[in-house]
């Protein structure tokens, strides 16, 4: 049941605003303090752990900390306005203010960094931890949405699979630092020359996965030239003897699978591997619907 609500939470404040969230928070710590006043003596502090859970966990672990204090001052003004506190105003009340406050705190801290490694965890599955790119598995989740929404649009896309030529001789040559170094750079490079709409991701050790969304032959091919000059300038001027073999497909009407999709690509790259390598091959295709 716990799981149950838990997930129903982070569904319903996921998609919310960050100013959503505090005002919901700061709703609920009113509340919380109008009830604490009629309460008296009876200690509400496990119910302000929910707008701290929340402001932590959503919005910041700051604005965790800021609500921490915020509860207390709500507490201590419903304290001070309450006529049945027994302790009002003793060592032994500002005790617990501060051992309450000391918990609160502790929680936060707690959400936060839970939230936290979420992030980071969710983050290593879906990227390739040293070029911070997309994996295979994230690339494919992202073009089965772009082929299903060209495939109800009838929008062109074109994908284009890109192969460095020559790596393993870097690895071999100068090391694994300098062939992730390498690796590094080419994925400035594509990231720096594609729109943000576009879809890139590492498939293996040196090749990558480019998908252009909503875009035809012609500005495909432009697109993909102008980075394939770019790519290979970039490994020129820091004597990298390393070129590229660029397989890319414009589909007119999507294939069935993403899997097909690349695999075509992938084998339109090996066409030009075994041609001579360092060129790009471009085609055109309309599938039958």
């Amino acid at each position: 049941m716990l799981l149950s609500v838990h997930n129903a939470v982070i569904d319903a404040f996921s998609s919310r605003k960050p100013s959503t969230i505090l005002f919901v928070s700061i709703f609920l710590l009113l509340l919380l303090g109008g009830v604490d006043y009629f309460t008296g003596d009876y200690s509400l502090i496990v119910f302000y752990l929910i707008p701290v859970s929340l402001t932590a966990w959503f919005v910041s672990k700051n604005c965790g900390i800021f609500f921490c204090c915020l509860v207390i001052l709500v507490r201590f003004a419903a304290d001070e306005f309450s006529s049945s506190l027994l302790f009002h105003n003793t060592s032994l009340h500002y005790w617990n203010e501060g051992i309450e406050l000391a918990f609160l705190l502790i929680m936060s801290f707690l959400f936060s960094a839970l939230r936290k490694n979420l992030d980071s965890e969710k983050n290593l599955a879906s990227t390739d931890p040293l070029t911070g790119m997309l994996n295979r598995r994230s690339f494919f989740s992202l073009a089965g949405y772009e082929l299903n929404r060209s495939r109800r649009y009838g929008l062109p896309f074109t994908v284009a699979y890109i192969d460095l030529d020559n790596f393993k001789y870097i690895n071999d040559q100068f090391g694994h630092h300098v062939g992730d170094k390498l690796l590094v750079s080419v994925t400035r490079t594509i990231v720096g020359n594609i729109r943000s709409t576009d879809i890139i991701a590492r498939f293996g050790g040196d090749e990558f996965v480019l998908m252009l969304p909503e875009t035809p032959s012609s500005p495909a091919l432009t697109l993909i030239e102008k980075l394939h000059r770019q790519l290979q300038s970039d490994m020129d001027a820091k004597h990298w003897n390393v070129t590229f073999s660029i397989g890319a497909i414009t589909y007119l009407t999507p294939p069935a699978t993403a899997d097909e999709m690349v695999r075509r690509a992938d084998r339109q790259m090996y066409e030009v591997k075994h041609g001579g390598k360092n060129r790009l091959l471009h085609t055109e295709i309309k599938e039958s619907v």
